[in-house]
């Protein structure tokens, strides 16, 4: 810490500009270092002892978590969205944004969880499932599963809309952007998430006087509300 708090801007901003051009596989390459005294464990295994801030929370994901992350990349061995790609280029991806992840490993998830003709032999289509379930997906089961386990409320949603988009970040531009183009179907569902997130801020618990359904906190890491 010494040592960067020494340096000058200039010699910061070149070698995080030298380490982006090196690093065209990663979507994110800069982040937090675990070093044990700061940082004293990673964020996974704190949740998964319980060492977080007990408030309620809401958790969700969408459909498409995982698509046109790998089409951004510049490094053509880690694009699937390139017309050669292969098996290899979906792992060269994935390894890109988990440096530990083994091919061995890669391997026997894609024989037991995510075969390529599950995704008609499509490995874009096969790689933004996987990417999308371990980095987005599965995340917010997991950390809204320890808050269920620490006996703080948390509540779940699955955000599934082909009108109105399914992939990152879909679901808060439904709820916070403008609204003036939605068939009424949707914008029913908009109002009634826009109730809820005001409630849930308001109270602590969401509530939706227009909508026909009560969302109840999640009880499991499995269950949560499917909205679309």
């Amino acid at each position: 810490m010494a040592c960067l708090r020494s340096a000058s801007t200039k010699t910061i901003a070149t070698a995080g500009s030298k380490l982006l051009a090196n690093l065209t596989s990663a979507l994110f390459p800069i982040g937090p270092i675990f070093d044990g005294s700061f940082l004293r464990e990673r964020p996974v295994e704190a949740f998964q002892n319980g060492h977080f801030v007990r408030v309620p929370g809401i958790f969700g994901s969408n459909t498409n978590e995982g698509d046109h992350w790998s089409a951004e990349l510049d490094d053509p061995l880690a694009n699937t969205s390139m017309p050669n790609a292969t098996q290899t280029t979906v792992y060269n991806f994935l390894a890109g944004q988990y440096l530990d992840l083994s091919r061995s490993s890669f391997d026997t998830a894609v024989a037991q969880f995510y075969p390529l003709t599950d995704y008609n032999g499509s490995f874009s289509l096969q790689g933004q499932q996987m990417y999308g379930e371990m980095r987005y997906i599965c995340s917010a089961l997991s950390v809204g599963g320890a808050l269920n386990v620490s006996g703080v409320p948390s509540w779940q949603f699955h955000w599934d809309n082909p009108t109105l988009g399914s992939s990152h970040g879909d679901e808060l531009n439904a709820f916070f952007e403008d609204d003036s183009g939605n068939d009424n179907a949707n914008e029913a569902v908009v109002v009634a998430m826009r109730e809820f997130w005001n409630s849930f801020a308001v109270s602590g618990s969401p509530l939706s006087p227009s909508a026909s359904v009560l969302w109840t906190a999640s009880n499991s890491r499995d269950s949560c509300c499917n909205v679309g």
